[in-house]
């Protein structure tokens, strides 16, 4: 059959859209399935507490514990939080780097209350750094049939340092006292707690940090007539807030916490001298964990 120009044309035309179609038809057709790599990255930052003080050389400043929050319980025994650093540490004497391993009152005695004396009563610690050593001095004083020597009131003061990105709790329990002047001491000193929110103690702390309860230096704090109530143990801080309040070092996201054992002004009133001397001492354990 002979087709003129315009019919080939046509024809032409019709073949070319009919493979246009052939073509967009192929490309909607169903793809053979192949197998699947599915990947998925993630992180997670889970609760982490550093608390820092004196190592047991007395080494100090040193990172003690490095608290990660692996459980879920309500006390220290319980908690179930990994601690990546093991072995115990010290406390440092409140102000200082200075290990409490090495004594914090080894560098003199409780002060002494010369009572009844006609010139009234006075306070052999006349510096009121907390004990009696070579720093005192004080002038002649009068003497009659009543002047005696009582041990006065004082207290006994120690801190170690915690940064957090969580909020964390602190448990504590004393050991059993070996004899019966530990006892009778046990049952008058007093526990009282409070942190610090920046300082400088020979490495600068806190600039960069936030109390670790909103209630400020006391909050969350549980109070204990004496150290025979921890002889079983007992919660001593519970908190509300991560201690890291803005970027900044470990040093700068810490807070000291301060523990001060207190002995009241009436509860040795009945020393003599002819008791002697003694060396009251006493292991208090704190347990910090994530609840």
């Amino acid at each position: 059959m002979f087709l003129s120009g315009a019919e080939h044309s046509v024809w032409e035309r019709v073949i070319r859209y009919s493979r246009l179609i052939l073509a967009l038809a192929a490309g909607f057709a169903p793809m053979t399935s192949t197998a699947a790599i599915n990947d998925r990255a993630g992180f997670e930052v889970i609760g982490a507490v550093v608390v820092w003080s004196a190592d047991n050389g007395g080494s100090a400043p040193t990172a003690v514990d490095f608290l990660i929050d692996t459980g879920s319980g309500t006390s220290a025994a319980t908690s179930g939080d990994a601690d990546l650093i093991s072995g115990d540490a010290h406390t440092v004497v409140t102000g200082t780097l200075v290990s409490t391993s090495d004594g914090v009152n080894s560098a003199g005695t409780m002060p002494f209350v010369l009572e009844d004396a006609p010139g009234g009563d006075f306070n052999t610690d006349t510096n009121g750094d907390g004990i009696t050593n070579t720093s005192d001095s004080f002038t002649p004083f009068s003497i009659d049939t009543d002047t005696s020597a009582a041990v006065s009131a004082t207290t006994s003061r120690s801190s170690f340092y915690v940064a957090s990105n969580v909020p964390f709790s602190i448990d504590a329990d004393t050991d059993f006292p070996s004899s019966g002047t530990n006892w009778i001491m046990m049952l008058i000193t007093r526990l009282d707690m409070s942190v610090t929110l920046n300082g400088d103690d020979g490495l600068a702390f806190g600039s960069a940090a936030q109390f670790p309860h909103s209630g400020g230096p006391t909050g969350g704090m549980t109070s204990y007539p004496n150290l025979f109530t921890l002889l079983n143990g007992g919660n001593v801080f519970t908190g509300n807030q991560r201690t890291a309040a803005s970027r900044g070092s470990l040093a700068d996201q810490s807070v000291r916490f301060d523990l001060a054992y207190s002995i009241g002004a009436g509860s040795l009133s009945g020393y003599d001298l002819s008791l002697g001397t003694y060396d009251f001492e006493v292991d208090v354990t704190y347990t910090v964990f994530i609840p």
